[in-house]
């Protein structure tokens, strides 16, 4: 498998210049650190902060800090927030992207100079948002060429550029923008890194196979990164961590590439290559969530929860006097009765009972000296309700008064009102008590979803919804969701309501769970231990096994003494199996894992049944050019070196043998230190007969005899005689024939020769 990583992958100057002011400011004596939003949009660079002390605010919540140092996210912020802070005297380090602080200059210049200001990107992006802050926030946005309506009506125009944005698109809405405006300046303020990292991701996508994109999933930059992978690549996908790689579908492909956000720290893009290596490393978790998210903001949505009227409450006030009832003289009745009644003035809660119901209005006993009316418009939100259908005779409504004569002597009601008012104080003490909220999706609004809570309906903007991004909003319809009012405002009549918080906390619960039983678990742990496991997931490069609590992983290569193809072959998913612990790494929490370390050696109880000259019968596993391997027993193979097969030249091993034969052969060496067997197949088989001499003259006998003697002596000088006198030897070629297998086998003279100087010089017995 071949790894290609992307050129400019990982943190951009900004962020890391960010974290870099984030983690000098941690080394100094503060009481508390704060950020106006996460200094990166990387989930485990925020928990890792958080960790350390720091808190996220939001950006209103700056009014309420008092002490404490304030760092600038990357993203940075407007103008009216720095002066908040500086008016506080409140210590702050200003960690904005110099590429960010440089379109803020220009939109502040730009803006004093009477020009309107056009920001291309995302309306939702904090950068944006920092941006329009520093034209008292009337900066056109614009993320989407079809809408530029009315831009006519600017004479003159300043256009900047969310640092991130494509630069593709952005060309584009500044010529529609150009060829319809007077005056325009624009500046591309693209950061140079977003465009050489979405080039090089570009680039690498093209020439693989397969496409891995490392960041948040709520970063925008990496979002865009994957969106053009994936136009490259088909199969691209997009992960937060190795945890959210599948690495059974990765392990299909031979070429891969991988690309990293901006926000994302080295670290992880490390953690996902170790996690890839097939011999060397093992993923730390096989969790699957193949996601994406989308850009949203997390409670800057202005939506209308509710047509929501903020009325000031007034306590009811009831007049009784106390009558003497001794004193009938001066008892006056229709007084005393007209002074029982309650005194009630607008804005007053109210319980009346029904006493009339027509088909546009009801009217209501409210104790007091008029009757109650209640018109349909302040009965209910819907039109086409019957009010004979919502209410009864006898039944009690509570309402506000809003007119004390509507008109022909009767108190005017609203029940809306007093709905309103009860939905109002049941959102803010579910938002100051963080109560968890059940409902169900009936609608889509924008990119969002309407909840009904029960007692009214509340956005859901669509990236709260979950950790994992939502394609298509409508087939959630109908769906039940819990959350938690992640901001309130009742002035704004703005509730945003978050699933996604809830399911973040209950990750955290999990992964905290695990990563305590996962210690406790690996501390009762020792090397040597023998254990037993339910295999939990089957690679191609070994398997992983669930030990009650933690992970162990069992190499290939020590799942058996016999030689496998690939681990499936031999264990299933679900299988119990038993191992020996061989390793543990204290760093990581990980084990090591040896099922063969509980199963006997093959090589012992081969070197305890045979020995050099025994005839063995084995099977060839192995076809190499210079020999072949063959199975003595299960786990234990022996090498055919091409000399030992045939008396005959053997030109391929391949056209002699083939894998699966069997046949037998004698063991000509055994090396117990390097536990390996040499073979021999012509050993078995009688050596042929040497061709006779050819008759010579006496002269030329002579002659030859001299350069025969001659050449013995040389011959016997070659093979280390030390100039004795060779002796003959006779015709058992069993020791001729023996030779001993070595690491690297090279082919000899004489493997090549053969028999071409065979009778030249005589015979041994001749001489």
């Amino acid at each position: 498998m071949e790894i290609i990583i992307a050129e400019k992958a990982g943190y951009c100057f900004g962020i890391e210049n960010a974290m870099k002011m984030v983690a000098d400011t941690l080394k100094e004596s503060h009481e508390k650190i704060y950020t106006l939003g996460p200094i990166s949009h990387n989930t485990q660079v925020t928990e890792n902060l958080e960790a350390q002390g720091v808190t996220i605010l939001r950006d209103e919540d700056v009014v309420d800090i008092e002490k404490g140092c304030i760092i600038l996210r990357s993203h940075g912020v407007g103008k009216n927030i720095i002066e908040t802070i500086q008016s506080k005297g409140i210590p702050m380090v200003n960690a904005t992207c110099p590429y960010v602080r440089a379109v803020q200059k220009k939109v502040e210049s730009h803006y004093e100079a009477g020009y309107q200001i056009v920001i291309i990107g995302n309306k939702n992006h904090p950068e944006v948002i920092g941006a329009n802050g520093w034209c008292n926030d009337t900066a056109l946005i614009i993320n989407d060429i079809n809408r530029l309506e009315n831009i006519e009506i600017h004479d003159r125009i300043c256009i900047v550029a969310q640092t991130t944005i494509i630069e593709s698109k952005f060309n584009e809405i500044c010529d529609a923008i150009s060829s319809r405006v007077n005056e325009v300046v624009i500046f591309n303020t693209i950061c140079g890194a977003t465009a050489e990292r979405q080039a090089a991701a570009a680039k690498t996508a093209k020439v693989v196979e397969y496409m891995i994109v490392i960041g948040g999933y709520h970063s925008s930059n990496t979002q865009k990164l994957f969106d053009i992978c994936k136009s490259h690549c088909e199969n691209t996908c997009h992960i937060e961590t190795i945890r959210d790689l599948d690495l059974t579908e990765v392990m299909k492909y031979r070429k891969i590439g991988i690309t990293a956000g901006a926000s994302t720290p080295d670290w992880i893009v490390k953690e996902v290559l170790e996690g890839m290596e097939e011999q060397n490393k093992v993923a730390e978790e096989n969790v699957v969530e193949e996601v994406a998210t989308e850009e949203q903001p997390t409670v800057a949505v202005e939506e209308v929860v509710e047509s929501v009227e903020v009325v000031t409450p007034v306590v009811e006030a009831v007049v009784v006097e106390e009558v003497d009832e001794d004193d009938d003289a001066n008892f006056d009745f229709a007084k005393s009765i007209e002074e029982s009644l309650k005194t009630i003035r607008r804005g007053t809660e109210i319980e009346g009972e029904v006493i009339h119901i027509d088909e546009d209005e009801v009217i209501l006993n409210i104790g007091y000296k008029a009757d109650g009316i209640i018109k349909k418009n302040d009965f209910t939100w819907k039109s086409d309700e019957v009010l004979s259908e919502l209410v009864q005779l006898g039944d009690k409504v509570w309402c506000i008064v809003t007119d004390l004569n509507e008109g022909s002597g009767n108190v005017k009601l609203s029940k809306i009102k007093y709905d309103n008012r009860l939905v109002q104080k049941q959102l803010s003490d579910a938002f100051d008590n963080k109560t968890v909220l059940e409902g169900t999706i009936k609608d889509i609004s924008g990119n969002g979803l309407i909840v009904d809570i029960g007692f009214t309906d509340i956005y859901m903007p669509a990236s709260q919804y979950h950790v994992r991004y939502v394609k298509d909003l409508n087939t959630l319809l109908g769906e039940k969701v819990k959350g938690i009012i992640i901001d309130y405002n009742p002035k704004r009549r703005r509730a945003i309501l978050s699933q996604k918080i809830i399911l973040e906390k209950d990750m955290k619960d999990r992964r905290e769970n695990v990563k305590e039983m996962k210690e406790k678990r690996f501390a009762e742990l020792n090397i040597e231990d023998v254990v037993k496991g339910i295999v939990k997931t089957i690679t191609n490069f070994g398997i992983f096994v669930d030990l009650e609590g933690i992970d162990g992983f069992v190499h290939r290569s020590d799942l058996t003494w016999e030689k496998i193809n690939e681990p499936k072959d031999i264990v299933e998913k679900g299988q119990e199996i038993e191992a020996k612990v061989i390793a543990k790494n204290e760093e990581d929490k990980k084990i090591k894992l040896s099922v063969k370390a509980l199963l006997d050696r093959p090589w012992d109880d081969f070197v305890a049944k045979n020995k050099v000259d025994d005839l063995v019968e084995v099977t060839i596993t192995n076809i190499l050019d210079f020999g072949a391997f063959a199975e003595v027993i299960p786990g234990v193979e022996g090498l055919i070196h091409v000399s030992e097969i045939s008396y005959s030249r053997v030109e391929s091993v391949a056209s002699v043998l083939k894998t699966g034969d069997v046949l037998t052969v004698k063991i000509i060496g055994i090396n117990s230190e390097k536990e390996k067997i040499s073979l021999s197949k012509k050993a078995t088989e009688e050596a042929p007969a040497r061709p006779a001499p050819s008759p010579r003259s006496s002269s030329s006998s002579s002659s030859s005899s001299s350069s025969s003697n001659s050449g013995d002596r040389d011959r016997s000088s070659s093979y280390g005689g030390g100039g004795r006198e060779r002796k003959p030897q006779n015709n058992n070629n069993s020791n001729r024939n023996k030779t001993v297998y070595e690491e690297t086998a090279n082919v000899t003279l004489g493997d090549s020769f053969g028999d071409m100087f065979s009778g030249l010089f005589g015979d041994d017995d001749e001489k």
